[in-house]
């Protein structure tokens, strides 16, 4: 009897070792880690060239993750996007409470205009953002309304 019962065990052990090493090879490969996730519901889908990023509704414990000229920041998503366009300067987004986020780019661009959609596949729908641009020492800034789903750009 006891036999069967450090057998049991040891299999026991044995399938829990092979669960948490294929869960912690399934999490790094190659130059990618992802040490720290969540299980979250809900989420989507961004994608744009070679890449796509899969995510859910929030994940404020993921922190920022970076590698290369890519950085990721984890938390709750907005309606907010950008569309990096070839040859423009890269376009930030923060969100800053109350409904609102603030949208910029460096002060030593110039001759951009930011512009607004509702859809990205829509080429012609692109048209010139109704706020206004504010300059400070280092960037060109506009603060848009964060409600709902929009995606911004600038064009020359």
């Amino acid at each position: 009897m006891k036999l069967n019962s450090i057998a049991y065990s040891f299999a026991l052990g044995a399938l829990i070792l092979a669960a948490l090493t294929t869960f912690a090879r399934a999490q790094s490969g190659g130059q990618f880690d992802l040490s720290l996730s969540t299980i979250d519901g809900g989420g989507g889908t961004s994608s744009g060239g070679q890449f796509a990023l899969n995510g859910t509704i929030g994940q404020p414990d993921a922190g920022a993750l970076t590698g290369g000229s890519f950085k990721l920041e984890g938390g709750f998503w907005s309606g907010i996007t950008v569309q990096q366009t070839p040859g423009a300067p890269l376009l930030k987004i923060k969100l800053i409470g109350g409904g609102m986020a603030v949208i910029s780019w460096p002060a030593s661009a110039t001759g951009f205009t930011l512009e607004e959609s509702v859809s990205v596949a829509q080429p012609n729908s692109w048209s010139a953002t109704p706020y206004s641009v504010t300059d400070t020492a280092t960037e060109h800034t506009v603060t848009v309304s964060a409600v709902g789903v929009k995606c911004y750009r600038l064009k020359k």
